[in-house]
């Protein structure tokens, strides 16, 4: 079993539970009094790092990442071969990045985020990145999005990737409510893990990138959950979808997608976020791929020319030789042009 060495420095009284599993399938929970420069080391003496990364099911059984719980199939079999490679990318670094893990912010399974903290404390509280997995609203893990964590916390910053519940079960609204609940969670636990909780981001790929859109783009819900109306200061949607209104011009591979998600067709007016444009709009990054499918380069062109239009800072990027998927597995190579311009929205260099 592979054992952990903690740090903390700056000892001030918080309480925070920390859940850490190891591979013979037990769990480890500590309570510390802490700040937020707790660190969490995996010491790797005798440790076989080609062992899977573990996370746990409906019981808190912990489970290797081969034993996910068993969800839908993507339409598309690039959409499968991208959410094996994801948790192939994603498997050593939930091995050895620190952070607190499987964090309950509701009561169902898939209420969960995992919060990866950088590799050095920092000088003072730290930006927030929340990010949501693709998989159609109806698949993923929040686990296909952990092999960010190291370039965004590199910046740095924090980075959270959150999971919700999936459709066609939990249709809209609900997967939108767990991210909005989400966002709530990391603002009122921001202290507890060095986050600035006046600097919150969100993002998304594909169907995480249009819930985390569509959070950034209404002023209905922060009230409710005594959360300032300004809580998001910034939203990266990589190949997301903008518009789930059904027209005449909808492809049948549109239709399908949006049913699965929307009670009805005219739910598509309240969950698209073209519809909520504003002056107030926070700045986007909208990144497509020049592969991308065509209504989500479609989508993404149109959302960007009206948030222009209604005086929002807005950066849009067009990348070459990238596909749906590519606009993921590459976002976070050095140098890559999603991976700058997250560091400069967030204040990073």
């Amino acid at each position: 079993m592979p054992c952990f060495k903690f740090v903390m420095t700056n000892v001030i009284a918080y309480d925070i539970t920390l859940q850490l599993h190891s591979h013979n399938k037990k769990e480890i929970k500590y309570r510390w009094l802490s700040r937020d420069s707790l660190l969490v080391h995996p010491v790797r003496n005798g440790t076989n790092l080609s062992e899977p990364a573990v996370a746990t099911n409906e019981e808190g059984v912990v489970l290797s990442l081969e034993d996910l719980p068993a969800q839908a199939p993507l339409r598309l079999a690039e959409g499968e071969a991208y959410g094996k490679r994801a948790l192939e990318m994603s498997a050593p670094v939930l091995k050895a990045h620190q952070g607190l893990f499987d964090q309950p912010y509701g009561s169902d399974y898939w209420q969960k985020l995992d919060v990866f903290l950088p590799e050095r404390p920092s000088a003072g509280p730290l930006p927030i990145l929340a990010f949501a997995h693709g998989g159609s609203w109806i698949a993923g893990y929040k686990e296909w999005m952990a092999f960010m964590a190291p370039a965004i916390t590199a910046i740095p910053a924090v980075f959270v990737s959150v999971s919700y519940r999936l459709a066609p079960e939990n249709r809209y609204p609900l997967p939108f409510q767990d991210c909005v609940d989400a966002i709530k969670w990391i603002h009122d636990h921001a202290d507890d893990f060095g986050g600035d909780r006046s600097r919150i981001y969100v993002g998304g790929h594909s169907a995480g990138g249009h819930l985390m859109a569509l959070a950034a783009m209404r002023n209905d819900w922060q009230q409710t959950r005594n959360l300032p109306k300004d809580i998001i200061k910034g939203c990266v949607a990589v190949s997301a979808l903008f518009d789930l209104r059904l027209n005449t011009q909808s492809s049948p591979a549109e239709s399908q997608l949006y049913n699965a998600f929307l009670h009805t067709p005219e739910d598509g007016e309240a969950a698209s976020p073209v519809t909520y444009i504003s002056p107030e709009a926070p700045p986007f990054v909208i990144t497509i791929g020049e592969n991308d499918f065509p209504f989500v380069r479609k989508q993404a062109a149109d959302m960007c020319k009206k948030l222009e239009a209604a005086g929002g800072e807005v950066i849009f990027q067009d990348l070459e030789e990238h596909d749906h998927f590519d606009t993921s597995k590459r976002c976070i190579e050095g140098g890559h042009p999603w991976l700058t311009e997250a560091a400069r929205l967030m204040g990073g260099n």
